[in-house]
């Protein structure tokens, strides 16, 4: 059993101080004094040294300190001691947080990534949540940038949170299999883009030559959930060619 400070001195209260007829056990203090040790073991945030994980598996944080060389399904943590975390992501993508489970950071966002190459203190404050204390700009995209290893032709994106690599041109050619009717298109999971169901782009209608309208009269495409609908008269999907050319900011 690993106290609570609030909890050990509400045991010495109970069973050390306000003990007046000279009864205090062995086994009592014994066990007052383990408390005491401990936490003062504890209470030192890298007293038991910094974890490492290696899973590929959903992770209960179970020190204080831990850092991934590779990156797990999810991560998540319980009230420790301290009720503070120090996360320190050493891959170079993004590690999930288990649903259920987030921080908030300094723009008060709730965060559910830990994101490439960054270290993240967390700490709970007394309205229950876990904020971001380390200063970071917005979840620890403040020049930490992906690695560019394996990402050659593709650009640089932000989502105002975390940095990506990513195709900044997506041809969809007629007929693809996210065309969901003959005029709007869903992105299925093959696209690279992490953040494709924020993002923003343009549409270019190859057989047409140009770009379509979108915030001009007359509106030519819009936007639909993770994907985009045309407007423009004579569109069939099953001819038509496309490409989406995406925006260096997602929002």
């Amino acid at each position: 059993m690993n106290p609570t400070l609030a909890q050990i001195i509400a045991y010495i209260n109970q069973y050390i101080n306000t003990n007046g007829v000279n009864a205090i056990t062995g086994a009592e203090n014994n066990t007052a004094l383990v408390y005491l040790a401990n936490a003062i073991l504890n209470y030192s945030v890298n007293g038991s040294l910094a974890g490492i994980s290696s899973s590929t598996g959903v992770v209960p944080l179970s020190k204080p300190i831990t850092l991934f060389s590779v990156v797990p399904a999810s991560i998540n943590w319980p009230d420790n001691f301290q009720f503070e975390y120090y996360i320190i992501n050493a891959t170079g993508s993004n590690i999930p947080i288990t649903s259920g489970y987030s921080f908030v950071d300094q723009y008060g966002v709730p965060q559910t990534i830990i994101p490439a190459r960054t270290s993240i203190h967390i700490a709970k404050s007394t309205n229950g949540q876990w904020i971001q204390v380390n200063n970071l700009g917005a979840g620890g995209g403040s020049g930490n940038l992906p690695p560019e290893t394996g990402h050659e032709g593709q650009s640089l994106f932000t989502n105002g949170t975390t940095a990506f690599w990513s195709d900044s041109v997506l041809f969809i050619p007629a007929g693809d299999a996210n065309w969901i009717n003959s005029t709007t298109w869903v992105n299925g999971s093959s696209y690279s883009n992490p953040y494709f169901s924020s993002s923003k782009f343009m549409v270019f209608w190859n057989d047409l030559s140009r770009f379509l309208l979108q915030t001009s009269s007359p509106v030519e495409w819009q936007y639909v959930s993770n994907g985009f609908q045309a407007l423009i008269g004579g569109f069939d999907s099953a001819t038509a060619n496309v490409f989406l050319f995406f925006k260096g900011v997602n929002s």
